[in-house]
């Protein structure tokens, strides 16, 4: 090779790790803006959907933020759903679902309210924010239905929030719609090309999940799920103390949402079916993490990155397109995984 061919590669290489660098600094810069896109989400066609029979309310939590809130009381004695909407969503589908259908039937209330910084609430979101907020949704309920138990319920990002919360708090059920690990993970899985280890907010669930108070568990994840793949609710899954995994093979991120709420409520009011069902092989995108491997080393930020396995030795559980029982010490669904 000529000098000038080694001079040209050579500046190549440079200008590639320039950009790079470049690429790495904005997304770390601007990484809050794309965890918490509430800039780019637009609460006014949901606005009209909350009936008269929710209250509307400003939830003031522990720091003086003032959230936007939507609460419907139970029945006496019924419990209440706690919801947490995703990062890209507002309170309003979550408050409209969980108060109708089945779930109004069986009494159950609902409280479902704005983070900070997203339309209709104040203050600037982040994990230990969001937590508060949670914790203000929480007190509410237990001061206005003291009789009722709580079904702490999440979707997307709401899940790092609800299995935060379930650690901290006794709940009748934790239900979890396409939940994650770690945030680090989903960038991993996603993004491969972005150092995870630099988060602010790591939401690391499958660490809290371990201590879940919960009477029970349910994961719903879709297998065409592109945002949070399916194997991510998996790992979720094999860290909790029990549960109940429902794999949706045809569902997607978004459109999961509710499709299975009839064996959910089933689940929360009569607890865990008493047999396994059939079970199915998966059609998402396969867990990269080799079976054995060791979880990435701990950071400054949040401890492990890699969200560690406490049941790494266990062979997998495979998906089901209807609900399985786990018991206590669920197994590892990263055995056997395609690298």
């Amino acid at each position: 090779m000529t000098q000038t061919a080694l001079r040209l590669a050579g500046g190549i290489a440079l200008v590639s790790i320039i950009l790079y660098g470049l690429v790495i600094a904005f997304a770390y810069t601007f990484q809050r803006e794309m965890v918490f896109p509430r800039r780019f989400v637009n609460a006014a066609p949901f606005a009209m959907m909350v009936g008269n029979d929710f209250e509307r309310f400003a939830l003031e939590t522990a720091d003086g933020e003032r959230l936007k809130a939507y609460y419907k009381p139970p029945r006496e004695g019924a419990p209440v759903v706690v919801a947490f909407h995703g990062n890209g969503s507002v309170p309003e589908p979550m408050a409209v679902r969980f108060g109708r259908g089945p779930w109004a039937d069986a009494g159950f209330g609902v409280l479902a309210f704005a983070y900070r910084g997203y339309p209709g609430s104040t203050g600037t979101p982040s994990e230990e924010g969001l937590l508060l907020d949670a914790e203000a949704a929480i007190q509410y309920v237990r001061e206005h239905a003291p009789g009722s138990r709580m079904v702490l319920m999440g979707h997307s990002l709401g899940t790092g929030v609800a299995v935060a919360m379930s650690e901290r708090y006794r709940s009748m059920s934790l239900v979890l719609e396409a939940p994650f690990s770690s945030l680090p993970d989903v960038v991993a899985a996603t993004m491969p090309f972005l150092p995870g280890q630099l988060m602010h907010d790591t939401f690391v669930s499958a660490r809290r999940i371990a201590g879940a108070q919960a009477d029970t568990i349910i994961i719903v994840h879709g297998e065409r799920d592109t945002v949070v793949p399916a194997f991510l609710g998996r790992r979720l899954y094999a860290a909790a103390p029990h549960g109940i995994f429902m794999s949706v093979e045809d569902a997607d991120h978004l459109n999961l949402r509710g499709m299975r709420d009839a064996e959910i409520l089933d689940i929360v009011l009569n607890g865990y079916p008493p047999e396994p069902t059939p079970q199915s092989e998966p059609v998402g995108t396969p867990d990269p993490m080799p079976a054995g491997a060791e979880p990435s080393a701990p950071t400054p930020l949040d401890g492990p990155v890699g969200s560690p396995d406490p049941f790494a030795e266990r062979p997998a559980p495979p998906p089901t397109t209807t609900p399985v029982h786990a018991p206590a010490g669920s197994p590892d669904p990263l055995q056997g995984a395609a690298v």
